[in-house]
């Protein structure tokens, strides 16, 4: 390949002023001009990456460009050998330096720029090669980061909190006093009671502390109703884009370093209750994306708390969503909780001691 026309090419982008499609062909986000000095942007979605000014291009002829907290200074080749194929130095640029080259020739149409070494048979070259086989990978998890990107942007729908409160008995409940909640603890999370489906309710919020459904803990004797639909959410909403207790936790995270991950709602309140404020719920054992995007975003180490039936294969598969943060898992390696415990069920004693001799790096 001849590596000769690099500067020119570079020249070129400077001169007509294109630094800005590259960013956006290579789906960085927020892309904009600092005066005339240089280029910002955030890495594509799929890093998982929140700052808006980790990708930087100075507007020189050169070109020269940086990706803070990633050690990748070089030029706009290496920036797009990075986002495209994760390539971090020179040494490891020279691999796939000209599938960088098309990437950006191909953008412009400046096909003049791909050549050959002579002696290479064009036909044969031309015959066997794939000229945007590089962008395979790209294109096939192009659809997967559109979902993600349009969960994100999905909002359940806000009721109207005193309209759906009126229904419930603002009361504390014995239900949850014998499962270890106490009555301060349900006043926090508003516990309530719906004697016409014979529930014990409490709300969800979405992350800006509006109300979005209603959980019910059904505690009747209808044996079929125990057996199916113990559980009910009395209002429909999409559950995997909300962490539970997320804008009670918030400041707490914030100020903590971690967020603690729990399966269950009920185990938020119990460790709100030992005084580990910092936690949230996924609803559920499979952490969403939108929920990981959520968990990463927080910019903490992440704790998960799931229940004691849960495998290793099944957490790793759950903290695999999370790349760039910290996480850490706590297991029962003690003995300390029955098969389907969460690690909050056996009291604060033990709950702390989990968390100081189990939590270890996933």
């Amino acid at each position: 390949m001849n590596v000769n026309d690099l500067p020119i090419i570079k020249e070129r982008i400077y001169e007509e002023g294109l630094v800005e499609q590259i960013l956006e062909a290579l789906e960085c986000e927020y892309v904009r001009p600092i005066g005339n000095a240089r280029y910002e942007a955030m890495l594509p979605l799929r890093f998982m990456k929140g700052n808006k000014r980790a990708v930087q291009v100075k507007n020189t002829p050169s070109l020269p460009s940086h990706i803070y907290t990633t050690g990748v200074n070089g030029d706009i080749f290496l920036l797009v050998g990075y986002i495209l194929y994760g390539v971090e130095t020179q040494e490891e640029l020279q691999d796939i330096l000209f599938q960088c080259k098309a990437f950006v020739c191909n953008l412009f149409g400046w096909h003049e720029y791909i050549t050959y070494e002579q002696g290479d048979d064009f036909e044969e070259i031309v015959e066997k090669r794939d000229y945007l086989a590089f962008l395979r990978p790209t294109q096939k998890d192009r659809k997967k980061r559109n979902r993600l990107k349009v969960m994100r942007d999905k909002e359940n729908q806000v009721l109207d909190k005193d309209t759906v409160f009126s229904w419930y008995r603002q009361i504390p409940q014995g239900a949850f006093i014998e499962d270890g909640i106490s009555v301060r603890t349900q006043k926090v999370f508003e516990v309530m009671f719906d004697e016409t489906t014979m529930r014990v309710v409490f709300p969800i919020y979405n992350s800006n502390g509006e109300l979005v459904s209603i959980k019910g803990r059904y505690i009747g004797d209808d044996e079929w109703v125990l057996d199916e639909i113990k559980y009910l959410y009395l209002y429909s909403f999409d559950k995997s884009i909300e962490l539970f207790n997320y804008h009670r936790a918030l400041p707490y995270i914030k100020k903590s370093g971690e967020v603690i991950v729990f399966e269950s709602e009920k185990s938020c309140m119990k460790a709100y209750q030992y005084g580990f404020k910092n936690c949230v719920a996924i609803c559920g054992s499979e952490l969403s994306p939108v929920q990981a995007h959520m968990l990463i975003m927080l910019g903490v180490n992440i704790t998960f708390a799931f229940d004691n039936d849960m495998d290793d294969e099944h957490v790793r598969k759950q903290a695999k969503q999370i790349r760039t943060r910290k996480c850490f898992w706590i297991k029962d390696t003690l003995g300390l909780l029955d098969e389907k415990d969460a690690p909050v069920d056996k009291g604060k004693i033990a709950w702390i001691k989990l968390m100081n001799e189990c939590r270890s790096v996933i």
